[in-house]
This record gives structure tokens, C-alpha cells and sequence, in this order.
């Protein structure tokens, strides 16, 4: 009997463990919900609509039926049916221009992708900074409730400095203050990931640095991006931009009627033994164009188009190269911080601080603080490599770049939009 409740017990506490796991929302989870953001949503219907050709113009522009009492005479009235086709070039520039726009919509969809992408990453980033530099700032004011305490027990020796004391109290409630502040901010991220993600909400997300692509991996990473040639979905849509305005002047300028064609009925005619039916053609050549004042329009958009185009291509090169040298020096500043630290940890004096402990506390709780403080740093630096990294990736348009993948995963996990 207590073997079998023994067995229950262990079978509740490993199904309680799997559903605690399952419950987790991971990081992989919060990127793939992207998909169903409302700006995504917004472009793939517009995208759905157009792709059922609602632009396609008639071949009939427009269909008369008239009237005329010809000579004012009541028992002389003519009847007739004009049909205005429409301008075949029209027509053509028309299908034309709504291609051009729905590659452009694709493009900017395509951007908008990747701006909610790089989003969803900072957060990530940003949580996981806060959730490090709180369990940080949690360590660094026990160090100094513990400082506290050795230096309250030594307040009846000679050696005693009471402004010593009071100056440590106010470091100990500075100390909390910042770690209060590191709860709130960690609280305020959470409260953003959820409000993209409700999944989230009242979830403690087991998201941290150790878990995701190490620095190592990041550097290995640009370096065989940053000479790679491809296809810049900001450039394709400003190419789109200036190819849609030169087809939005194309079609404003074949907006002129080119005719009509119609068959009258003249009823009193018969009595006159003469056919009641004629036909007439009208044939429109403009002598200038209608349409002038929007075609100048047109042109002015597309003359804006170009030089946006110029001013983003070396916009877009200068920007990958000042992330990759930033991220880069960034780096090599996060090396030293962590070289600088294993160094001190492994010192003579971390290793006589420890021996001496006993005999003097204070001197070690002041070590590990200084210590605290570069881990702080270096928690910092790791906290700019990761948002450089997913700028740098921006700018090369590797975030949406089919097949969609986790950056932030050791082996680029893909997404599975």
C-alpha cells in the first residue's frame, strides 16, 4: 500500500512537472506570434483583395440612352444608345499601376515583418537584461544588509566610526532602491510582452542570457554577413515607390475619353418609307492633355521617389557598417569586463580575503561588491551586443528572410511562420 501511494506520488510530481514546462511560453513561442500581429493582418488583406483583380476596368466605360424631339415637333422624336469604350491604353496602365502596387505592398509588408520581429527581440533582450540585474542588485544589497550587521556588532569597540555607519546605511537603502526599481522594470516588460503576447501574462518566463546565443556565436555570425550581397527589401520598396509613381503618371495621362459609338431610332421615318436606323462614330484627339495639373503631380512624385531611393541606398550601407563596428567594439569591451572579473575571482587577494574572512569580513563583503559592480557592466554590455545584433540584422534583412528563424536559439531554430 505505501509503495503504491509512493508511486502516485512520484507520477503527480513528474505530471505537475511536464505541465509546469508545457505552461512555459518560450521565446521561440513569443517571435512566432509575430504572424499574428494587426499590422501583418492589415497588409495580407489588402494583398488578399487585390490578388481578386477588383481594378480591372470594362472594356465599356459608359452607356447613354437619349432623346430628342427633333424640331420641336412631338411626333418627331429620335432615340439612341451611345457606348463609350474605354481607352484601351488606360486600361493597360491601369492593370499595370495595381501590379506595381501590390509588389510595393509586399515589400512594405515584408519591412513591417521585420519591425515587429526586431520588437518582439528587444523585449526579449530587455527582459532578460532586468531579470539579471535584479537577481544582481538582490545580491549586492544582501552584501550590504550583511556589511550592515558586521559593522552593528562592532559599534561598542574603540574602532568604531558611527559616520562609517550611517554612510553605509544610506548605500544599504540606495541599494534597495535600485533593486526595487530593477523589479519594477522587469514587471513593465513582462506587462509589455504580454500585451503582444497575452499567453504571457502572470507567467514567470525562465528566459535568460544562458539560454540563448552566446557571444562567441554573435560575432561568428556578422562577420559572415557583413560581405554578403542580397537583395535589401527597404531598397526594393523604394524602387517600388519610384516605378508606382511613373505608372500613376502613365495612367493619368491616358485618362482621356477616345470616343463613342452610337445607333439612333427615328421613328417617323417610316411613314417617309426610309430606314429609322443610323449610326455614328466619334472618334476624341485631344489637342492637349486634360489631365495636366495631376500628370504634374505625378511627376513630382516620382522626381521625390528617386532621391529618397538615392539618399536610402547609402543610407543602408553606412548603417550596416557603423552596427558591425559597433557591435564589434562592443565586444571586445565585453572580454575584457569578463577577463577582468575571472581575473579578480582567481586573484592572490580573492584568495587572502577568503583566508582572513573570519578575522575580517567587512574586506571580503567590499571585494565581492566591486565585483558585483563589474558584472553589472558586463551585463549592460551584453544587454547593447544583443540589440546591435538584431539592428545589424535589420539592416540585412536576415529577420525575415525565408525560412524565418529564431537569432536569438544556439542553432537558429526556425520559427515555422
Amino acid at each position: 500500500m505505501r509503495l503504491t501511494v509512493q508511486l502516485l506520488g512520484i507520477i503527480l510530481f513528474f505530471l505537475a512537472f511536464l505541465f509546469e514546462v508545457s505552461g512555459q511560453v518560450t521565446v521561440l513561442e513569443f517571435l512566432r506570434s509575430a504572424k499574428d500581429d494587426p499590422e501583418i493582418k492589415l497588409f495580407e488583406e489588402q494583398l488578399n483583395y487585390l490578388q481578386q483583380k477588383p481594378y480591372k476596368l470594362s472594356a465599356l466605360q459608359k452607356l447613354e440612352f437619349r432623346t430628342r424631339s427633333n424640331q420641336l415637333d412631338p411626333t418627331r422624336q429620335d432615340y439612341a444608345i451611345r457606348l463609350n469604350p474605354a481607352n484601351p491604353w488606360q486600361v493597360r496602365n491601369n492593370n499595370s499601376y495595381f501590379k506595381e502596387y501590390q509588389l510595393v505592398l509586399a515589400s512594405k509588408k515584408s519591412i513591417v515583418l521585420k519591425e515587429v520581429l526586431a520588437a518582439r527581440y528587444q523585449l526579449v533582450n530587455n527582459f532578460m537584461y532586468y531579470r539579471e540585474f535584479k537577481m544582481l542588485a538582490e545580491e549586492d544589497k544582501n552584501l550590504s544588509e550583511a556589511a550592515l550587521t558586521v559593522l552593528g556588532k562592532q559599534q561598542f569597540f574603540d574602532s568604531f566610526k558611527g559616520d562609517d555607519y550611517v554612510k553605509l546605511n544610506l548605500e544599504q537603502m540606495n541599494k534597495t532602491v535600485i533593486w526595487e526599481e530593477a523589479s519594477f522594470e522587469m514587471d513593465n516588460q513582462l506587462g509589455r510582452i504580454a500585451q503582444k503576447y497575452p499567453a504571457a501574462f502572470d507567467q514567470n518566463l525562465e528566459w535568460d542570457y544562458q539560454r540563448i546565443i552566446t557571444v562567441d556565436m554573435i560575432e561568428n555570425a556578422v562577420d559572415s554577413l557583413i560581405n554578403e550581397e542580397g537583395s535589401i527589401t527597404t531598397l526594393a520598396y523604394q524602387e517600388g515607390k519610384v516605378n508606382l509613381a511613373n505608372k500613376q503618371f502613365e495612367l493619368e495621362k491616358s485618362n482621356i475619353n477616345v470616343g463613342f459609338l452610337q445607333t439612333q431610332y427615328e421613328p417617323y421615318r417610316i411613314e417617309q418609307d426610309r430606314k429609322p436606323w443610323n449610326i455614328s462614330l466619334g472618334v476624341t484627339i485631344p489637342i492637349t492633355n486634360p489631365n495636366k495639373e495631376d500628370m504634374t503631380k505625378r511627376k513630382l512624385d516620382v522626381i521625390e521617389a528617386q532621391y529618397d531611393l538615392v539618399e536610402k541606398k547609402s543610407e543602408v550601407q553606412l548603417q550596416k557598417f557603423v552596427q558591425y563596428r559597433s557591435l564589434k567594439n562592443q565586444i571586445v569591451r565585453y572580454r575584457l569586463i569578463k577577463s577582468k572579473i575571472d581575473e579578480l575571482k582567481n586573484s592572490t587577494l580573492a584568495k587572502t580575503l577568503t583566508e582572513i574572512k573570519s578575522s575580517n569580513p567587512l574586506a571580503a563583503i567590499q571585494f565581492n561588491g566591486n565585483i558585483l559592480k563589474l558584472q553589472g557592466i558586463a551585463l549592460k554590455l551584453r544587454q547593447n551586443i544583443n540589440a546591435t545584433y538584431v539592428e545589424f540584422l535589420g539592416s540585412t534583412d536576415r529577420l525575415q528572410q525565408s525560412p524565418i528563424v529564431n537569432y536569438f536559439s544556439t542553432d537558429f531554430e526556425e520559427i515555422g511562420f
